[in-house]
């Protein structure tokens, strides 16, 4: 697929690159303030008679004590309704990738339908991701004694993340559900339909960056970078909805796992994708020449459109925060 551009100045790819990124850092913090607000309410309203009774039982104490019972009831919501908080606040998040779709958001980036596919394309594409998985187990057991010796993880912070997710209703629905769909919309619908009069190539790349960027776990980031360059050729190349199925397929799949947490259960999953990965190698060596037609289809539509693109200094700050975040989490 080729997307012509008509602009060329050359500061508007920074402009739209800029755009992006500022869209993509809102929808974050929109996502995590409302959620700490929905939780927050929650803990109010289940344990307002309780709160009351305090503060009236206690009205000689120091406010702060108080204010330490209402952080009581606050940790037990945040552990049942983090979910639900995410939920809302990703909703809520949407609505900034309107700045830089316009009505295009709805009417044509999620939509529209480039050609059609079948559950055998699916199926391929199931199979990288699965190569994915298999490559990522590779690289933790590798690197991750070198991490355990300087006193970090590569992944307890995700583990333990996942997990608490996972456990409740709200969670598991946000993981499997909402969270495909709505990341979907924002990561393969906005940005990388912003970006595509570029070169689809260019729009993949850029659009799988920033998704990695967003999950802010340095090795969850990796994995996300290399799904989401899958997941935007299936919406890129097919639809969106295939992106969001795959996303979702992926993400039960580790919910499942959760729920299962069996040693069976991990060794049919490994099983798997130790053979999704040596079918990916034949594959790749096979058929060379359909990344070769891919790269031809998708290169830039002009020139220096990476140099200019990648010297964007929202881009570069987005980089250099999202690093340091992944560093701190390694060695928390």
């Amino acid at each position: 697929m080729q997307y012509l551009t008509t602009a060329r100045d050359p500061k508007q790819i920074r402009r739209d690159v800029r755009g992006v990124v500022l869209c993509v850092v809102a929808f974050i913090l929109t996502l995590q303030i409302v959620a700490v607000l929905v939780v927050m309410a929650v803990a109010f309203f289940e344990n307002a008679g309780s709160i009351a009774q305090f503060a009236e039982s206690n009205s000689n104490l120091a406010g702060e004590m108080q204010q330490d019972q209402f952080l009581v009831f606050f940790d037990k919501a945040m552990d049942e309704y983090i979910g639900l908080g995410m939920i809302i606040g990703m909703i809520c998040g949407l609505c900034w990738f309107f700045l830089i779709r316009g009505k295009r958001f709805v009417t044509s980036d999620i939509p529209r339908v480039n050609s059609k596919a079948n559950f055998g394309i699916l199926f391929i594409l199931l199979v990288g991701i699965f190569a994915i998985q298999a490559l990522m187990i590779l690289l933790y057991a590798v690197f991750e004694p070198l991490f355990n010796q300087g006193g970090g993880s590569l992944t307890d912070t995700l583990e333990e993340a996942t997990t608490s997710l996972a456990i409740t209703f709200w969670g598991a629905l946000y993981i499997a559900v909402i969270g495909p769909i709505c990341e979907e919309l924002v990561f393969r619908g906005a940005v990388m339909r912003k970006l595509e009069r570029y070169g689809s190539n260019f729009a993949i790349i850029v659009s799988s960056l920033l998704f990695a960027l967003y999950h802010m776990i340095l090795f969850q980031a990796v994995f996300a970078f290399f799904i989401g360059i899958i997941f935007a050729y299936a919406a890129g190349r097919f639809s969106l909805k295939w992106a969001i199925l795959l996303h979702m397929i992926n993400n039960g799949l580790a919910v499942l796992s959760t729920y299962a947490n069996s040693d069976v259960f991990s060794g049919i999953l490994l099983l798997i994708y130790g053979l999704s990965l040596l079918a990916t190698i034949v594959v790749i060596l096979v058929r060379l020449d359909l990344f070769a037609a891919q790269k031809i289809a998708g290169s830039p539509s002009e020139p220096r459109v990476y140099p200019r693109a990648f010297a964007s200094p929202w881009l570069i700050g987005y980089l250099i925060l999202t690093g340091i975040l992944s560093v701190h989490v390694i060695f928390a």
